[in-house]
């Protein structure tokens, strides 16, 4: 898919720059400069869709990412692995797999077209040679290619010439060779063979050449135009061919033309500054935009449920809450945490937590755990070892659930720290920006994302989709899923509804974040929508996860 889209951009890139070029620059007598613009645009098409620019945006506040950390620890359990179910699938017909290789077969049909005319080309240096000029190879001719020439060969037909026209004729291609044309040639041939499907590359090697004929032709032919417009009448029914500068290869009449028209004004030339805005909107259409966030200290807040207190390493900025009145209870546990923040086991956890921030750490797994907490609920994770010092690395909510499934107990990762906290007399809570073991990334949480303004997006096959918390789940009898809420930041909520026979949603619990797919919404409200035909619901928006039979298909194929 990836090459696809490469494919498509490139595409797109030589349609803009070739309409600019048809539009303002071809009737221009500046033929260097259009040569140079087909070419370089040409080469520019391709390197655009690979070019990624960074963005960086300053944010002064740090992004603060709240998550309930319970606090009192009563059991621990080491929980075995977990059978995935096996999954059964519908076979679809793979058209990109289909198209790949339709593509991949045209594309060897036109390289061996150009290595038979290579091979043609071997051969007729066979021919025989009538005379070497400044290293040039002058070889007879036929009326297969005429007179033409590629690279250092020139091959002359020069049975119909006078010696007159004859130097005339050399005059030309030489030409041809001391301007290198049969290096632009050369790029053309292979752009052609990798955007075979694209019209436009078509009109670039056809634009190539006749700008190569204009070129020399104003050079060749600036003594006396007429009697050159009339050899070009006399050799316009020459042989054609694919590989070679062929003398009249570019059509008779805008040579003609071209050879009597008046030098473009040196005025002009200003609309060839109009090139680089074209250039930076082309590379800002198609090239990758990377938005890198300036921030000098993110961190994850963990709180205690017990007593809400919360620990922000190396943060200096005032917090503020709202005014409410407060229990008893509460004030209390204020107080509580007011002392606790002034002892040496404070001081230790702060530092220990430092550390870490401060370099990417070494850890090992000791155990898996499943915590049991007092008041109902459970607290899932590992307990890892870094510097002798021992943390909990959490795995209840969101992107850390995945974690279940890639680590085990023994293994050895490096971690870089994306929060961290703890409560009065509890251990470490840590969570993970990116985990590696042996060298690959396995790990990575998903970057943050801005506020969306609209209740969902859709994708180009006109799914819709948005991000969200589930939300207020409601089972049949079977523990299947009857209804639910996707609750979006930005206030938006989905209204969700499920038929008995839907697929069980393993994994996704209650206060997940989940990429939602759906269609034929319906308006409940201001900013309310209520769901019948859902398409798929992931916990990790890289994939589709739990698909529905019924829609999924007709919007989505395997390749």
């Amino acid at each position: 898919m990836k090459t696809l889209i490469y494919l498509l951009q490139v595409s797109a890139c030589t349609g803009i720059f070739y309409t600019f070029y048809f539009l303002f620059l071809r009737r221009l007598t500046f033929f260097t400069l259009n040569r140079w613009y087909l070419l370089t645009t040409l080469l520019l098409s391709f390197i655009i869709p690979t070019l990624t620019f960074e963005v960086e945006t300053k944010n002064d506040v740090p992004t603060w990412q709240p998550v309930i950390y319970m606090q009192h620890i009563q059991e621990f359990k080491v929980q075995p692995a977990l059978t995935s179910p096996k999954v059964v699938t519908e076979q679809h017909f793979n058209w990109m797999q289909l198209g790949t290789i339709v593509y991949l077969l045209i594309a060897v049909a036109f390289i061996v077209r150009l290595l038979i005319v290579f091979i043609s080309f071997s051969k007729k240096l066979r021919n025989k040679l009538l005379m070497r000029v400044d290293g040039v190879r002058i070889f007879q001719g036929d009326k297969a290619i005429g007179n033409s020439s590629f690279l250092n060969v020139i091959f002359i037909d020069d049975q119909e010439l006078s010696v007159d026209e004859l130097e005339q004729v050399i005059i030309h291609e030489l030409l041809h060779i001391s301007l290198l044309h049969s290096l632009d040639r050369i790029v053309a041939w292979l752009a052609q063979i990798v955007l075979w499907f694209n019209p436009f590359v078509y009109a670039y090697m056809r634009s190539i050449e006749e700008n190569h004929e204009f070129e020399v032709d104003r050079m060749a032919g600036e003594n006396d135009r007429n009697v050159y417009a009339s050899l070009l009448l006399k050799l316009s029914l020459s042989g054609q061919s694919y590989l070679f500068q062929g003398f009249s290869r570019a059509p008779l009449k805008k040579r003609i033309s071209m050879l009597f028209n008046q030098p473009s004004p040196n005025m002009k030339k200003i609309i060839y500054v109009l090139v680089l805005p074209v250039v930076l909107l082309t590379s800002m259409a198609f090239s990758t935009l990377k938005t890198k966030e300036n921030v000098s200290d993110v961190f994850l807040i963990k709180a205690s449920a017990a007593n809400n207190n919360v620990f922000l390493p190396g943060d200096t900025t005032p917090i503020y809450r709202q005014k409410v009145k407060r229990t008893i209870a509460e004030i209390n546990s204020k107080d509580a945490w007011m002392a606790y923040s002034k002892t040496d086991e404070y001081k230790q956890k702060n530092v220990a937590i430092n550390a870490l921030f401060s370099d990417i750490q070494q850890y090992t797994v000791i155990s898996k755990m499943d915590t049991l907490i007092k008041g109902g609920g459970r607290y899932k994770g590992f307990i890892v070892v870094a510097n002798n010092q021992e943390y909990i690395l959490d795995t209840r909510f969101g992107e850390d659930k995945r974690l279940d499934k890639l680590l085990a107990v023994g293994d050895k990762f490096t971690m870089k720290l994306h929060g961290a906290g703890f409560g009065i007399h509890t251990p470490i809570s840590i969570s993970a920006a990116y985990i590696k073991k042996d060298g690959v990334n396995v790990f990575q949480i998903a970057e943050a994302s801005p506020i969306p303004k609209y209740p969902f997006l859709y994708e180009a096959n006109k799914v819709r989709f948005a991000d969200g918390q589930i939300t207020h789940i409601q089972t049949y009898a079977n523990g299947k899923w009857k209804s639910a809420d996707l609750e979006v930041v930005n206030g938006y909520k989905f209204h969700l509804k499920f038929k008995p026979n839907a697929p069980a949603f393993a994994g996704i619990e209650e206060s997940d974040h989940v990429r939602f797919r759906f269609i034929h919404e319906v308006k409940a409200g201001a900013k309310e929508y209520a769901i019948n035909d859902w398409v798929s619901i992931s916990t990790d928006i890289k994939d589709y996860g739990i698909k529905n039979p019924d829609f999924f298909y007709k919007f989505y194929e395997r390749f």
